[in-house]
């Protein structure tokens, strides 16, 4: 029987919050299995009781804060200004949390995973009555400008880049441009 207190119980929940500190605190390289059981003072073949490896891992730290991006945005009046929070909130995270950008293009989900993340953001677009098809599409292609402009910032000619362009006031327009070419899909 485990008689640590519940907050040091080691559970899948706190393994994933623990770590996204450590990918917060010390970037995407440095998330391995042996740094987050020392952050979390045990072994790391204790881990695998509640995980089976890196990749689970990666997969459930972006379902959790693609959960907590969705979380972020608060009710909206339109779809419209729910894709434009949508690309806001994620172009935020990108810019607060190193490497989230690269955990996104290089995790290799599972299907479960894809699904529920997915599924978590055309729920709101569907209850402003899209298509589950465009919503699906809707969000993917917000994510993907993102992620563009994530590859652009992360990369190695990140100062050339950010010396030439204003960056966040493009994200901005980026994201209007797609909910303008959404309406224009979308208009009878």
């Amino acid at each position: 029987m485990d008689i640590r207190p519940p907050q040091q119980r080691l559970s899948r929940p706190r393994i994933v919050d623990e770590a996204i500190a450590l990918l917060r605190d010390e970037g995407l390289e440095n998330v391995t299995l042996r740094r987050l059981a020392a952050r979390l003072k045990v072994e790391a073949p204790s881990l695998y009781k509640h995980i089976r490896g890196k990749d689970e891992l990666l997969g459930l730290v972006t379902v959790r804060l693609f959960s907590n991006q969705l979380d972020e945005i608060g009710p909206c009046a339109t779809w419209q200004e729910w894709l434009r929070q949508l690309g806001r909130v994620l172009w935020s995270t990108q810019t607060r949390i190193p490497d989230s950008g690269s955990l996104v293009a290089t995790t290799a989900f599972t299907p479960d995973q894809i699904e529920t993340m997915s599924d978590l953001a055309a729920a709101p677009l569907l209850a402003f009555g899209i298509a589950p098809i465009d919503a699906r599409h809707m969000h993917l292609s917000a994510q993907a400008i993102i992620l563009g402009f994530s590859a652009l910032i992360e990369g190695p000619g990140t100062e050339a880049f950010t010396a030439e362009v204003r960056i966040e006031p493009l994200v901005a327009e980026s994201i209007d441009a797609l909910v303008r070419g959404w309406e224009a899909k979308l208009a009878p």
